[in-house]
């Protein structure tokens, strides 16, 4: 078609049509618009310039709906070419598709196109376009840009992704980082890019641009990527921000609540032997416990020669002497019957004794339970540890009680018997 006024093709079919020079399809100079709706074409070409159409000092192009598939120029613009329009052309719902030219430009032009292209891509509107390529898909707009208005240009599309977010490739809005995520920056490309809370910190806000909150005393964290902090468990506790594994209570502490940024030491009269625990053991019997720093809660037993039978004791006051005539070597003991009466040839002379003391020399106890030695009698003597007096040997006597053996004593006079 050679065209010297307004051209329209609606819903053709077009296939194979050629020219020698220009335009194997339309060919307009000095021409009113040239419409192409609902058409196929394929197969045309041109000698030289515009396989399909080429117009020049013209008004518009505009082209709906058309799928233009292997034509082709021996000079450029395999499908179009445009020089000069007096009005924007416009291009909308369109595909280009196995196109050759002498310079491989599927259309040249220097009168701008409004593409239709669908957000989050681009297009140019004049100069060469080359290779294979349909609207409303146009350029997509790089990975790390984004485009979210029609008609864009240029690479840059609407410009890089803000902080808080990534755009893929063709991203029209951008996509806010998961929770447990943030972006500092602009530009970030994928979901890959946005970096994780650091362990000891969390972020339950999609999209956000600020580094993870530090988890507050009483709770942690101890994973990437947190979307909330967790309670710190009983039998533990997570002393300050940003805490990344709960700590153990301490022995003699404990911790019966969850959230805690502290133990509780154990109270006078209770104790706790192991770490990590959610309370404190009521004191035993044969000892004592007190909640001073050293101790920290612990069992202390009552020393040997003392006892106590009652439970949750505090102080080693608590702790009962041995009465006097007794002892008890055992440690820890929880009943008065550990206190054992001293046995013969010993005694108990104060309370509290581990073991009873065994009578000097010179003295003895007959008795069980005793708090004092007894004299030797005369004409006896008496060995460490007696528990009765020995007799002199025959021949022998002595009128003195504090005799220790038996070379002690004095041989009778002669003419004298003993």
């Amino acid at each position: 078609v050679y065209a010297g006024g307004a051209v329209s093709l609606i819903g053709s079919t077009v296939a194979g049509c050629s020219a020698r020079q220009w335009g194997g399809v339309v060919m307009a100079f000095d021409s009113g618009a040239v419409s192409i709706i609902g058409s196929a074409v394929t197969g045309c070409s041109a000698g030289m310039d515009g396989g399909v159409v080429f117009m020049t000092e013209s008004e518009s192009l505009s082209i709906a709906g058309i799928d233009f598939i292997n034509s082709r120029a021996g000079g450029s613009g395999s499908v179009l070419y445009l020089d000069e329009l007096r009005q924007r052309s416009s291009i909308s719902d369109a595909s280009f598709t196995g196109n050759t030219a002498g310079d491989d430009k599927t259309i040249q032009t220097d009168s701008p196109i409004d593409w239709d292209c669908r957000l989050g891509s681009w297009m140019p509107t004049e100069g060469a376009f080359k290779g294979d390529f349909s609207v409303p898909e146009c350029n997509l707009c790089p990975a790390g840009y984004h485009g979210n208005r029609s008609g864009l240009t240029n690479s840059s599309c609407d410009g890089a992704c803000k902080r808080g977010h990534f755009c893929p490739k063709g991203t029209a809005e951008p996509l806010p980082c998961a929770p447990g995520f943030y972006m500092p920056v602009i530009g970030a490309a994928s979901a890959e890019s946005c970096l994780p809370c650091s362990p000891g910190t969390s972020q339950s806000t999609a999209g956000t641009d600020r580094p993870c909150d530090e988890c507050p005393p009483g709770t942690f964290a101890d994973q990437l990527n947190a979307t909330g902090c967790t309670d710190c468990p009983t039998g533990s506790f997570c002393p300050k921000a940003g805490t990344v594994q709960p700590l153990d209570c301490a022995a003699g502490e404990y911790q019966n609540l969850t959230g805690q940024a502290a133990c509780v030491q154990c109270p006078a009269g209770e104790f706790q032997p192991e770490r990590g625990q959610t309370s404190c053991d009521l004191c035993a019997a044969g000892g004592y416990c007190d909640d001073t720093e050293d101790c920290g809660g612990g069992f202390t037993p009552c020393l040997a020669g003392s006892y106590n039978e009652k439970t949750g004791s505090s102080s080693p006051d608590a702790c009962q002497q041995c009465p006097p005539g007794t002892s008890s070597p055992t440690a820890g003991a929880d009943s008065s019957e550990t206190c054992t009466r001293c046995r013969a040839g010993t005694f108990g002379g104060e309370p509290g004794l581990s073991e009873c003391t065994d009578c000097p020399a010179g003295r003895y106890q007959n008795d069980t339970g005793a708090t004092s030695c007894r004299d030797c009698e005369q004409g006896h003597y008496c060995e460490p540890g007696a528990s009765a007096p020995l007799p002199c040997d025959a021949g022998t006597y002595s009128d003195k009680t504090d005799l220790t053996a038996a070379s002690q004593c004095t041989d009778a006079s002669p003419g004298h018997f003993a």
